[in-house]
């Protein structure tokens, strides 16, 4: 079996040596669900040869554009055989078939780190241009854009992140800039990735918890963890709570501006009389 594979990956290199390289990708292989987001969502249907395994998964915000378009697994073998002429990654993929398609100069594009908005505006055209679409980049921020300047800041509302893990979200993260973005201020003070701050929710609880993952079936995994401990089952009790999306807590993109108008227009309830 190793050898018929190895043969099928080394016909597959031959013909793809021969294979011109077009200006404008026609064959777009994404290898991750964060990349399919950015491909869905920037790139044209007819120019996407294939998405990962999980464009299609309940936590993929944008699945319903992935319905009917090929899914292949990461690895050397399926990525050659879609013949792709432009190959997008967040994270899927090893470091052996990025040097491979390097090496046979299929070009990789690499979605970046993002921790606030202007890394969206960051990634979202250094993609587009990848794809050759500058003008779907410009569309999509132009709505995330829109979206953020049409929220009314809701005042000195707190609000804190809360996953079954019992971690937080502060300075630096992207659940952070979307708290800030919605006009909330974070009641995590910790920068980064942080445990739960129960002696700050016990003196001051926060006016917003805002949830993430909590139907994800971890409930055996966490049982022990912070965010079941009394003093955060009361605030959930004691105040609302917004479940994020999974698909923008999965992978940050522009859809989360979204996220931060759903957030504010909540504050902004609760501060009516």
């Amino acid at each position: 079996m190793r050898l018929l594979a190895s043969l099928s990956v080394a016909v597959i290199m031959a013909g793809l040596a021969t294979m011109p390289v077009a200006a404008q990708p026609q064959r777009i292989v994404s290898l991750d669900y964060c990349a399919d987001q950015y491909v869905l969502g920037l790139a044209r249907r007819e120019q996407i040869a294939a998405l990962s395994p999980l464009a299609r998964s309940d936590y993929a915000s944008l699945a319903a554009e992935a319905e009917g378009l090929p899914l292949i697994r990461a690895d050397l073998e399926a990525v050659l055989a879609a013949q792709p002429d432009l190959v997008v990654r967040s994270w899927g993929g090893d470091g052996r078939l990025v040097a491979t398609l390097e090496r046979l100069a299929i070009p990789v594009h690499e979605i970046g780190y993002v921790t606030g908005f202007e890394d969206v505006r960051r990634e979202v055209r250094a993609a587009s241009d990848a794809f050759a679409a500058p003008e779907a980049g410009e569309a999509v921020l132009a709505r995330m854009d829109a979206a953020l300047e049409a929220i009314d800041l809701a005042g000195a509302h707190t609000a804190l992140y809360v996953t079954p893990g019992g971690v937080t979200a502060g300075e630096g993260t992207f659940i952070d800039a979307i708290i800030r973005a919605a006009g909330l201020e974070n009641a995590a003070r910790q920068s980064g990735w942080t445990d739960l701050p129960l002696e700050a929710v016990a003196a001051a609880t926060p006016d917003i918890i805002v949830t993430g993952f909590m139907n994800g079936g971890t409930e055996g995994v966490n049982a022990w963890s912070a965010s079941r401990h009394p003093v955060m089952r009361r605030a959930l009790e004691q105040r609302p709570a917004v479940p994020l999306d999974t698909g923008v807590l999965s992978c940050a993109s522009w859809l989360a501006a979204d996220e931060a108008v759903r957030l504010n227009a909540l504050a902004r309830q609760e501060a009516r009389p």
